[in-house]
């Protein structure tokens, strides 16, 4: 006769791992039954006007930086073009209509690129909107559209 694995001692350890084993799962259940928190609100922060001053001043002295560095740029170019002109002695009207060409190629670009760097300019002046705090927390309030 062999001895079975029903002596009290062995189910009370059976049952022991049993509720051991249930109870740690439970807390893990749990915590994925629980709806997540929403995520913290960004807090908006509104530029004062001494630095809305002080970003503008910077863009306006990096815009004048750039205008200046590419009208010497520009003045350079036109130099070297006149240089390659051939000297009046030598029959130089189709070199001279290529460089008036050129010339005139590289006075479009350097105009289209000062209007660009202008409009950037102004584009970055212009204030960008604020979210107030009370849009985004509360709908608006509705009032009658009846003039008098």
């Amino acid at each position: 006769m062999g001895m079975t694995m029903t002596s009290p001692m062995a189910i009370g350890r059976l049952l022991a791992a049993s509720v051991l084993a249930v109870a740690a799962s439970v807390p893990a259940w749990a915590r994925q039954a629980q709806p997540s928190a929403p995520p913290p609100r960004p807090v908006v922060i509104q530029p004062t006007a001494a630095q809305q001053r002080f970003r503008q001043d910077v863009q306006q002295s990096q815009v004048r930086d750039q205008l200046r560095k590419s009208q010497v740029e520009h003045q350079l170019r036109q130099e070297a073009i006149e240089r390659t002109r051939r000297p009046a002695s030598s029959s130089s009207t189709a070199n001279d209509a290529q460089v008036d060409k050129a010339q005139q190629a590289q006075d479009q670009l350097y105009q289209a690129r000062q209007r660009d760097r202008v409009q950037r300019y102004s584009d970055a002046l212009v204030p960008q909107p604020v979210p107030r705090a009370t849009e985004t927390a509360a709908p608006a309030h509705s009032s009658s559209n009846g003039g008098g």
